[in-house]
């Protein structure tokens, strides 16, 4: 399918959001790292950080990731706003994946 022009400047649209969200969504993951102090004991701090981990890098690799592929199908004058709305979406699921196995590991006791 060929892209026009409205689909392209979606696109745009689209990668512009992804990276605010990205950058939007680092200063909550860095603050993750407050969700140790109510780990006990029997906390498993290795499941914990890479839970950590996925939330804070996670974001910045797929919007990366999101941003390349969709630049090179609009430069292929191929259809790209699917490809951007799964790196959108990819960015908020690795941070709500990395929050999920955070809060799991500290509330396991």
């Amino acid at each position: 399918m060929t892209a026009t022009k409205k689909t392209n400047i979606t696109s745009i649209v689209l990668l512009v959001v992804t990276v605010l969200s990205a950058l939007v969504l680092f200063v909550p993951a860095l603050l993750l790292s407050m969700v140790s102090d109510s780990c006990n004991s029997g906390c498993n701090m290795v499941v914990f950080t890479l839970g950590f981990y996925i939330a804070v890098i996670g974001p910045g690799l797929i919007t990366i990731t999101g941003t390349v592929f969709t630049i090179i199908k609009m430069v292929k004058k191929q259809d790209a706003v699917s490809t951007a709305l799964i790196g959108l979406g990819g960015t908020y699921g690795a941070f709500m994946l990395g929050l999920a196995i955070t809060f799991i590991t500290a509330s396991i006791k």
